[in-house]
């Protein structure tokens, strides 16, 4: 009983305690709003407010877990992490595999009370996987083939995805992990703009490459009233839901079209639409400045990081969660595409709750083994 305690001590004082802490108040938040958008379906609020819980208590047990293993033990299992990416996304060309919200990227397996999106879960492993890779050429991360082993496994993963579920949305997270890991280690900016040179001259190919659905959602920001009942009415409507919440908003459970259940996904990826329409642009303000924090903490710890690992992960998280509080919340207000990003730790979904949660736990085990890489500034 005192080895427990003393276990229960040293996590408390090691641990990310406060990073913890912001993911679980922006989970409450988005669970009570998503009682209130799930009032209209036929399925019982209970149940998504069950699997939602279900996926936060998981994701925090990863946290705890991951919090307590060193990335530096975790980098000699790279392999194992390759490999677990790997399986993880096979899951996509398997029986299993259920198509929702117009993509194929989900999973429901047996015993499991709820669909698992593969790609999601392992765009946190990948960050990991990415920054040891980057790490192993610490000494000339801006080398040719270093950079080139780095964009090969970056499309790869992006290929395998987008060939197996047709999901543009998730598969663009791993960008801006991409991005920042490689800022983080260095990676000369002349890289990037060939990087950005070479998508632009590829644009016209891959343009083709998307179905001509996807190609009016990418389009629709720019001219909703194109298609204001079809691929436009999201946009339309959910400017509408945030407009007319106002200051304060119209109420929980009271919100107009929110309580109609018109929005498709306002539990999900337009959890933010629902929650301008109910609490206003106080409640907004109030999500943005729990994310904001959750960010600028990753940052932080990245900068205190003491070797280039620890370093280059917390960046890569930080990148993700940027990325898609940013685009989520552009796609609420009608400026960017809808596209299926969720709202990390508000938007319903349990693969989404455990990413983010273990995310969390990686950049918290930075903080808790101060021994190889943490320093104090």
């Amino acid at each position: 009983m005192k080895e427990f305690k003393r276990a229960v001590q040293s996590f408390l004082q090691g641990a990310d305690i406060f990073l913890l802490f912001m993911g679980i108040t922006s989970v409450i938040l988005g669970a009570v709003v998503i009682s209130s958008a799930t009032r209209p379906e036929e399925r019982a609020v209970s149940s998504f407010l069950r699997t939602q819980l279900i996926g936060a208590a998981l994701g925090i047990i990863l946290f705890v877990i991951i919090t307590e293993i060193d990335l530096d033990f975790l980098a000699g299992f790279w392999k194992w992490i390759l490999g677990f990416n790997l399986l993880m996304l096979s899951l996509l060309a398997t029986p299993f595999k259920a198509a929702e919200g117009g993509n194929m990227s989900w999973v429901y397996l047996p015993g499991i009370p709820f669909g698992i999106q593969p790609a999601e879960i392992v765009k946190v492993t990948f960050t990991l996987l990415l920054a040891i890779q980057v790490y192993r050429f610490k000494e000339k991360p801006s080398g040719i083939l270093p950079v080139a082993s780095y964009t090969v496994h970056l499309v790869v993963m992006l290929g395998i995805i987008y060939v197996l579920s047709k999901d543009i949305g998730v598969a663009l997270i791993y960008i801006p992990a991409f991005s920042f890991v490689l800022l983080a280690a260095g990676v000369k900016l002349r890289w990037f703009a060939l990087g950005g040179i070479a998508v632009t001259a590829a644009a016209p190919l891959l343009w083709r490459l998307l179905s001509p659905r996807l190609q009016a959602r990418i389009l629709s920001p720019f001219n909703p009233t194109l298609d204001p009942e079809g691929v436009g009415w999201h946009g339309l409507l959910s400017v509408r839901m945030i407009s007319g919440g106002g200051v304060t908003g119209q109420g929980l459970y009271k919100g107009e079209i929110t309580q109609t259940g018109q929005m498709f996904g306002q539990h999900n990826d337009f959890i933010f639409s629902a929650l301008g329409e109910e609490l206003g642009f106080v409640g907004c303000l109030g999500c943005i400045l729990l994310l904001s924090v959750i960010i600028l903490r990753c940052l932080w710890i990245a900068r205190k990081a003491k070797n280039g690992l620890g370093s280059m992960v917390c960046c890569g998280v930080a990148g993700i969660f940027i990325f898609q509080t940013f685009l989520n919340i552009a796609m609420c207000l009608g400026i960017a595409p809808v596209i299926g990003i969720t709202l990390p730790f508000f938007s319903y979904g349990g693969s989404s709750i455990m990413a983010s949660f273990a995310a969390l736990g990686f950049v918290s085990s930075v903080k808790m083994h101060p021994e190889r890489t943490w320093r104090d500034v």
